[in-house]
């Protein structure tokens, strides 16, 4: 009966650790299929709010394994959706280093194209110029293959480049565009060499000394035997208006450069031959790409960020449901582009980028707050079906796409510049696609719409839609400023605060569904980096992307936080074209109030002495009356204009934002 008893415990106790062993293993599965940013508010000190987590992650694991494709969906039904990734990228991703990427470093109209200019990108200073430049600003510099990139410090002592000039060599100057061993360089064609400021050594498109004018000879040979150093180059495209940058000088990586494709639009190639470069808004900002990729991922910051610009109000923001696409479905979607360009050729032919995460906007017309601000300008503006996704494509380009009707497409696409640490530059594009206008039917047109199409009104209208809808216009860009102006001091600070006291963004609370992209992102940037600093053996690409410095200063003044002029204006060939009106028509305009001043001033006297003397005809009291009030009205009216130009110049230079004054 001892010996019965004994088995039966044993047995039982075999069972009860064999089902432990099996309970481990599941959950054990189920935490590693859970993502870490599922995890991370349970260390929330809202001890109520990380029950509620733990039943939402309960939640939103069975939706991703009822999928069975690894996409996690945080259910619009849900009171708090919480953040959410995919399992692909739990997995090891298959980024390259941050160095080795495609970067737009400027748009062709902000390039001088017959001296050197001067850029900054991964930390590293460079120097963009053309090799066959034709000697006028901006004229036709949408060469690619004309356009050059060298590292921005002569061989010699490492002065500037960029300071140094352009010296034009003819076709037959072969020892200047050739090696040894062949062509190089300008192949033979008329080209120019960069020509040191300090002591005149001469470098070629390859970073080459072509010219020591301390020893008499421009042959390569001797000059490699004297120990003449080149220069590091970098390739260069350019398509869209903007310029490209590989940031990898090392020649080994430079063929698979020329078969990444570049994540440029149809919709921004159309706006660009529509418009040219200056549909495109560039500008400099005070802070780094890691804060400014986390803002333009971020949708639900915009009624509180923008509140005012356009129909944005603070009491749009709410909860914002997203729903991460997969990786199959991202590329299904990504043939979007082959339908609008007419092509076969798949995403195998380099035709159009993937992007690296992307999200749908689950009940768009509710949640978006742009179709929300849409909805509040026109009532009939946005569809039941209004659609839209947010993506981002590695390592740069963020790109929203919206649908608010059937066949009209806008997209919002932005492009990152990762300069130093603590600044980047940004550029960006509205764009908008209608469906073509409907073939005639056969019925005849009445003769009422054909009178309201061809009526004068009719014309005016669509010229002032055509104006407000410009996207190469300083109206235009004056938006878009508000919107970086709106974000511009808030990031410095946080940059700083994170600075100060040693924070990354692991230590961010992002417990909603609205933080997914940010989070992702912050994650791939964080693997490039190391990447980088892996495979290069160099700190500068990973700490252009970080906190490294005294970038974030608290007290850098306002006036530099949210300078326009230095950032945008000078750079901007429409922007400093208007400035130059506004400089201009306010010089008229003080010289009429001065003279307005002056006629004013002998009207009055001349009526005084008419009104003191009884021998002055009355015709001439009359006169002398009229030219006192029309000189007062004159100069009231020229002093509210110079004003306005006052204004509309300041707009160019600098304007202050306060949130606590946008009521």
């Amino acid at each position: 009966s001892q010996q019965r008893t004994r088995t039966i415990v044993r047995s039982n106790t075999m069972r009860t650790l064999a089902s432990c062993l099996i309970s481990l293993t599941i959950l054990k599965q189920l935490v590693a299929f859970t993502p870490n940013p599922l995890r991370a508010p349970l260390n929330c000190r809202n001890h109520q709010f990380g029950r509620a987590t733990i039943q939402l992650q309960s939640q939103v694991v069975a939706n991703a394994v009822e999928q069975g494709d690894g996409v996690i969906t945080s259910s619009a039904t849900t009171t708090s959706p919480t953040s959410t990734t995919t399992e692909e990228e739990e997995k090891t991703p298959k980024y390259r280093p941050l160095h080795q990427n495609w970067f737009p470093v400027s748009i062709t109209t902000a390039l001088n194209s017959d001296r050197p200019n001067a850029i900054e990108l991964l930390g590293e200073k460079l120097v963009l110029y053309r090799d066959d430049y034709s000697g006028k600003t901006g004229a036709n510099n949408d060469h690619g293959e004309s356009w050059k990139c060298l590292a921005d410090r002569c061989s010699h002592r490492f002065a500037p480049l960029s300071e140094g000039r352009l010296v034009v060599h003819s076709k037959d100057d072969v020892d200047l565009t050739k090696s040894d061993s062949g062509t190089k360089g300008g192949g033979g064609c008329a080209s120019c060499t960069i020509q040191c400021a300090y002591h005149g050594w001469e470098f070629n498109s390859e970073g080459e000394c072509t010219r020591v004018p301390q020893y008499n000879s421009s042959s390569k040979k001797e000059l490699d035997e004297r120990k003449a150093s080149s220069v590091p180059s970098y390739p260069v495209r350019v398509e869209a208006g903007m310029v490209w940058v590989w940031s990898d000088p090392d020649e080994s990586s430079w063929e698979m450069a020329h078969s990444i494709p570049l994540p440029i639009s149809p919709l921004v190639r159309e706006s660009y031959e529509k418009f040219g470069a200056e549909a495109c808004f560039m500008r400099d900002l005070p802070y780094g790409m890691e804060l400014l990729g986390e803002n333009l991922l971020d949708l639900s910051h915009l009624p509180f960020s923008h509140h005012g610009v356009g129909k944005l109000q603070r009491n749009m923001g709410g909860e914002l449901p997203l729903r991460v696409m997969g990786g199959q479905e991202r590329v299904d979607y990504a043939r979007w582009e082959e339908e609008f360009d007419g092509t076969s050729t798949g995403h195998d032919g380099n035709n159009y980028a993937v992007p690296l995460y992307q999200v749908e906007i689950l009940n768009a017309t509710q949640n978006d707050p742009m179709f929300l601000s849409i909805a509040a300008m026109l009532p009939n503006g946005v569809s039941p079906d209004a659609n839209g996704t947010i993506a981002f494509f590695e390592p740069c380009h963020v790109r929203y796409r919206r649908e608010r009707v059937s066949g009209t497409f806008g997209h919002v696409e932005l492009f990152m510049s990762p300069t130093s640490a603590g600044k980047s530059r940004v550029f960006l594009w509205n764009t908008i696609r209608r469906p073509p206008p409907a073939a005639p039917s056969g019925e005849k047109q009445s003769l009422k719409s054909r009178l309201a199409s061809l009526s004068p009104l009719s014309a005016i209208k669509k010229r002032a839609i055509a104006i407000l809808m410009n996207p190469a216009s300083a109206r235009s860009h004056t938006i878009s400023h508000l919107i970086f102006d709106g974000d511009g001091i808030f990031l410095h600070k946080q940059g700083n605060r994170m600075q100060s006291s040693g924070q990354t963004f692991r230590q961010y609370s992002t417990p909603t569904s609205s933080d997914v992209l940010l989070n992702s992102y912050r994650r791939y940037l964080d693997a490039a980096a190391k990447l980088s600093i892996e495979r290069s053996g160099s700190n500068s690409a990973a700490e252009s992307v970080s906190f490294i410095g005294s970038a974030y200063r608290d007290d850098m003044p306002r006036s530099v936080m949210l300078d326009r002029y230095e950032s945008h204006t000078k750079h901007c060939s429409v922007c400093s074209a208007e400035l130059a009106r506004c400089e201009k028509r306010k010089g008229f305009y003080e010289t009429a109030e001065v003279s307005f001043a002056g006629a004013g001033g002998a009207s009055a006297v001349a009526l005084l002495i008419s009104l003191a003397s009884n021998a002055v005809p009355r015709s001439i009291v009359r006169a002398a009356a009229v030219g006192t009030v029309a000189s007062v009205l004159g100069s009231f009216g020229v002093s509210k204009r110079k004003r306005s130009a006052e204004k509309k110049i300041q707009s160019f230079l600098f304007e202050d934002y306060v949130h606590a004054e946008k009521e």
